[in-house]
């Protein structure tokens, strides 16, 4: 009988190790640089080359900053109400070690050697860093994300590869039905609508005028809400400068200005925390400025705000059906964008985002 039960015991055990070896079995994705990449396990020690990007692991995770071992300092430069949203749920955001930022050439690809990842997580931002043979040479896997470049073909198998690496499937693939979904309404419902020119203001508020976004990335956004980006037809790059008398003789049909961001201090006020009158006055003053009132655009009350933050992570999507609103008003109508977003936070965001997030159109 003692031999019997011991016999039991060793099959119990056998099958628990059985089981634990088939959860940590090999896990091979393909970037989207095109790269294969297998890690033994899934990932626990992770190295977030942009800080900015823990609202893309907030969708999947319930404790985001979990397996956080690094990160940029992006997040905490360029929106530091983001990163105080974040402090408030989490506030162990506030020791997790820096190692600088890819845009300013601050990153430190020694420094995320040294806290011993086993996934560096970067996107598609920018260029491809520089120093990713250190990284071969550590042995350390990296995998590359796009919200920016391609973000309507990639945002999808960029969260299921995310998924895979993080195992949180389940979570990679509810968030990517309720994503295509609300694409896929936007779609078919603007199928045969006129496409308005809209000139999107890249961080107005400064003395420069006219920063714009190019190729990609806004213009994709823009053509998904049935617009045409006016600096699609004039730049070849994502982000340049259009002259002024070029963009008041194009006479676009709609103003849109991108703000959130640290890069002015006078820009348009949107994002956590921001109140809507706040915003409708930043707007205002924006708009009231002598280089834009004689924009055909703004004499016709056609006008309004964006949050920056939306349009490089994968809850572009809730921008994405405002800026349908505002092209659009008649059409949707009974649209609410709002609506969208608290359903984000309920069901997927493990930290809140709370604010004002779009202002106007002015009317």
């Amino acid at each position: 009988m003692t031999h019997l039960k011991s016999l039991m015991v060793l099959a119990a055990s056998l099958l628990f190790i059985a089981s634990f070896t088939s959860t940590a079995a090999p896990i091979t994705v393909t970037d989207m640089l095109n790269r294969s990449v297998t890690l033994p396990a899934p990932a626990k020690r992770i190295v977030l080359a942009e800080s900015r990007h823990i609202i893309t692991l907030a969708l999947l995770e319930k404790d985001p900053l979990e397996n956080i071992v690094a990160w940029g300092t992006d997040l905490q430069r360029y929106s530091p109400s983001t990163f105080d949203a974040l402090k408030q749920r989490f506030p162990q955001a506030a020791t997790v070690p820096e190692i600088g930022d890819l845009n300013s050439g601050t990153f430190s690809m020694e420094a995320a050697i040294a806290a011993k990842p086993d996934l560096v997580i970067f996107t598609l931002y920018g260029r491809i860093p520089e120093g990713l043979n250190k990284l071969d040479a550590a042995h350390i896997p990296y995998v590359f994300v796009d919200f920016f470049r391609r973000p309507l073909v990639n945002t999808v198998p960029s969260m299921l590869m995310l998924g895979k690496l993080l195992d949180h499937q389940p979570e990679a693939e509810a968030f990517a039905q309720f994503y295509q979904q609300h694409m896929d309404n936007l779609a078919q419902r603007l199928a045969n609508l006129p496409r308005p020119l809209v000139f999107f203001h890249l961080n107005p508020g400064g003395d420069d005028c006219c920063f714009t976004s190019g190729t990609g990335n806004m213009s994709d956004f823009i053509a998904a809400a049935g617009g045409r980006n006016l600096g699609a037809e004039a730049l070849t790059s994502g982000i340049g400068k259009l002259n002024l008398e070029y963009v008041l003789a194009k006479k676009p049909d709609f103003y849109l200005a991108g703000g959130g961001s640290t890069v002015t201090r006078k820009g348009l006020l949107v994002g956590p925390d921001v109140t809507p009158k706040q915003s409708a006055r930043s707007l205002q003053a924006i708009i009231e400025q002598p280089t834009l009132a004689s924009l055909s655009a703004i004499r016709n009350q056609r006008a309004a705000g964006i949050w920056l933050f939306f349009f490089d992570n994968p809850l572009f999507f809730v921008g994405v059906e405002e800026m349908a609103k505002m092209f659009h008003p008649s059409a949707f109508a009974e649209l609410d964008p709002a609506k969208t977003l608290d359903e984000v936070n309920q069901r997927f965001l493990a930290f809140p985002l709370r604010g004002t997030f779009w202002s106007g159109p002015i009317q």
